[in-house]
């Protein structure tokens, strides 16, 4: 009997790039597009990755490192990276005692055609698919996944796999979104610190298990009247290249560097009061709030000169404010989806009647409140 394990995907409800320093927090939702990993005997481990179209790669651990049968192209070796890096950090937090498996993933879809081009929307399929893989080689082995120590323990190692994969860089909120589920606060972990402790010879295992400094996730009570519209831009993003320009923006001068911890100051303490006026139930706060840290981003925008609120989000924005509710980016910007946050119905349809207006695409997907399953 096959076991299929699957992870949600990730929006920012708000917090998004103050987030990347210790200490600040977001509000991260899980989102209903999810991917999965199906797993079977085998008497060596062979991958299937749908989504590339990769079938049929065997591979042999040696206990530290996944060794492929054959040599790979260049694209396979992208396209099998996180795949990689997941089986790797399991059977090293497992000690190399595990079954032999079979694995296929695949992602529910999360591309758009337009214009003939097929797009991203950008809700952090590589996080989910690194979660599922995780989780499934846990539950495999007859590891608790559902309890938040095993949560925690899933969460853990797939931030170790897709940290250090896509090159050092990222809060990992993506990957507490495939995790945890739900609407959350989030504080990441501290990234020198991971570093340090891969760095010194520990085992994964005990690196998994031990108390990670900063890290912090608190789960928030979703109302019965919450709605949270997502629009696409028509334009796929890349996180990994903003994070990328805006540091080296920050490190160009003092004055740059000042001005971004202003307003990733002025971000994390917004983000502080909509957990206040979320707890109390303050709708009315939080949605003038979401709306405030949309402000941040558009003067990020400004004094650094990259295209975080492009033209699209900016619309967005202002369409949702103009019928009463919030609207802002969501994730690093520069394309990919924004949100809508309304706390009734007549309101979120008319985001929706004003988003077509402006030409953007509402995408069919809302909160997923089960990460891991």
């Amino acid at each position: 009997m096959p076991l299929t394990v699957s992870a949600p995907g990730k929006l920012v409800v708000a917090g998004e790039w103050a987030i990347l320093d210790v200490g600040n927090p977001g509000i991260i939702a899980s989102i209903n597009k999810r991917v999965f990993a199906e797993f079977g005997e085998a008497e060596r481990i062979e991958v299937n990755i749908e989504d590339f179209g990769l079938n049929g790669l065997h591979a042999d651990f040696d206990g530290k490192d996944l060794k492929w049968e054959r040599d790979l192209s260049e694209k396979e070796q992208k396209d099998t990276l996180f795949m990689k890096a997941s089986i790797e950090t399991a059977l090293r937090y497992l000690e190399g005692k595990f079954k032999p498996f079979s694995i296929k993933t695949w992602g529910e879809d999360t591309n758009i055609v337009v214009d003939g081009q097929l797009k991203k929307v950008g809700f952090g399929s590589s996080a989910a698919s690194v979660v599922a893989v995780i989780g499934g080689i846990l539950k495999l082995n007859g590891k608790n996944i559902a309890s938040r120590k095993g949560k925690d323990i899933t969460y853990k190692l797939a931030t170790i796999a897709h940290f250090f994969a896509q090159g050092k860089v990222g809060s990992a909120f993506d990957v507490a979104a495939s995790t945890y589920g739900g609407v959350f606060v989030y504080k990441r972990f501290d990234p020198k610190w991971l570093e340090r402790q891969m760095a010194s010879g520990a085992s994964v295992k005990d690196i998994a298990e031990q108390d990670w400094p900063a890290f912090e996730v608190e789960q928030l009570k979703i109302p019965g009247d919450f709605r949270l519209l997502i629009g696409w831009t028509k334009e796929s993003a890349s996180t990994t290249n903003l994070v990328k320009q805006l540091g080296e923006w920050a490190k160009a001068s003092s004055a740059n560097d000042q001005n971004r911890i202003r307003i990733y100051g002025s971000i994390a303490l917004i983000v502080h009061d909509i957990v206040k006026a979320w707890k109390n139930n303050d709708k009315k706060k939080v949605t003038a709030l979401l709306n405030r840290n949309e402000d941040y981003l558009s003067e990020l925008t400004r004094v650094s000169g990259i295209g975080i609120e492009t033209q699209e989000l900016k619309l967005l924005h202002e369409a949702a404010k103009a019928v009463g509710a919030a609207g802002k980016l969501s994730g690093a910007g520069g394309g990919d989806c924004g949100i809508g946050v309304c706390f009734d119905e007549k309101t979120a349809e008319a985001i929706k009647s004003a988003w077509e207006g402006k030409g953007l695409r509402l995408i069919d997907a809302t909160v997923d409140k089960d990460g891991l399953r």
